[in-house]
């Protein structure tokens, strides 16, 4: 599989089969590059403007959007487990879902907006990340030392931050990657994508950045 970052939250992840996901689209959103990518199916793990603007998709035959069970193709299976954007259960910004895409002998999970440490439960229903697409900007998700505990209560083989600021956002009030990444220990380099196999991710660092994907690259 490989899996491209497009900033924010958004990820494309494309299988083998030729099947591409594409997670949390964000449409007309601060300076990113106006985009239209393809994909038969996409993960929204909440219905705000940022994270649910599918008009930027093409070719989308199935949208997961709340908690649950779904076998969109052979090769792939999603689950969707329900959590909050905020620190209060919901009070604030109301609620989130993780969601765990496997395929290829991989467990790929997807934080979304998730605004809070989880829950001995939460972690059970997520189990132990191969990849785990974390949030690390604070304010309106998780923050870096947030963030960190996370990791600890999951345990990933691999750590990506999504959902910082970036040269395409300045004005966003939240912190950049670099606090996450120095709680972390780590100083990777962007890369242009990750291409990820079940035989070879032991061999993977365990903190990965992808840089944003630049327009017409993919």
């Amino acid at each position: 599989m490989i899996l491209r970052y497009y900033g924010h939250s958004l990820f494309t992840l494309a299988l083998e089969s030729g099947l591409t996901v594409a997670t949390d689209p964000y449409g007309d959103f601060y300076g990113y590059p106006r985009r239209r990518l393809k994909a038969d199916l996409a993960t929204v793990s909440h219905h705000h403007h940022d994270h649910d603007a599918l008009e930027m998709l093409q070719g989308v035959r199935q949208v997961i959007d709340a908690p649950g069970a779904y076998y969109p193709a052979r090769d792939l299976t999603v689950t969707g487990i329900a959590t909050w954007h905020d620190e209060q259960r919901g009070a604030q910004r109301g609620e989130n879902t993780v969601f765990i895409l496997q395929a290829e002998g991989l467990r790929l999970v997807h934080l979304g907006d998730l605004g809070h440490v989880l829950t001995d439960r939460q972690c059970a229903a997520i189990g132990t990340p191969d990849v785990l697409l974390t949030p690390v900007g604070g304010r309106y998700t998780t923050d870096a030392p947030a963030a960190l505990e996370n990791v600890r209560r999951l345990r990933p083989r691999i750590t990506i931050p999504m959902h910082y600021r970036t040269p395409y956002d300045p004005e966003m009030p939240i912190e950049t990657e670099r606090p996450f990444l120095a709680l972390m220990g780590a100083e990777p380099a962007p890369l242009p994508l990750c291409r990820l196999s079940a035989g070879d991710i032991g061999e993977r660092p365990s903190v990965l950045l992808l840089g944003v994907t630049p327009p017409g690259a993919a």
